[in-house]
């Protein structure tokens, strides 16, 4: 049984044979089987519901955290597909009479609003701009 004892294969009940019927004081083994039994400590009353207490402590802030995280990533999907997906704002259409009418009242702001059409040759034109010579 010491052989067991020393190789590491020996039940506690063993062990505690062992402690138990040691007898020689100057074997090595009878040495260390009583410094085992000077150092044995009994745990105190309550230490194992301490330590579920803090372990489900543990759990418990792991589940708060996880319902956090998962409540934030869900509000961050939301946002991201409200954001992609709502429907593009449709641009302002006039009719040509409201184009004509802003354009009037456009012109209508500056001093020199009218262009003298004597002497005037035109240079170059184009559907956005017409360049005018003129001789004076």
């Amino acid at each position: 049984m010491m052989e067991k004892y020393a190789a590491g294969h020996s039940t506690l009940e063993e062990e505690e044979l062992l402690i138990k019927n040691s007898t020689d004081d100057e074997s090595l083994e009878t040495q260390w089987f009583q410094y085992v039994k000077g150092k044995k400590q009994n745990p105190r009353t309550g230490f194992n519901d301490e330590i579920w207490k803090a372990v489900k402590k543990k759990e418990k802030k792991k589940q708060i955290r996880k319902l956090i995280v998962s409540g934030m990533a869900i509000a961050a999907s939301l946002l991201f597909l409200l954001f992609y997906l709502r429907p593009a704002p449709t641009p302002e259409t006039k009719s040509l009479a409201e184009k004509e009418a802003l354009l009037k009242e456009a012109l209508a702001m500056f001093e020199n609003n009218t262009i003298k059409t004597t002497n005037k040759k035109v240079l170059y034109e184009d559907e956005i701009i017409i360049i005018y010579s003129t001789t004076e």
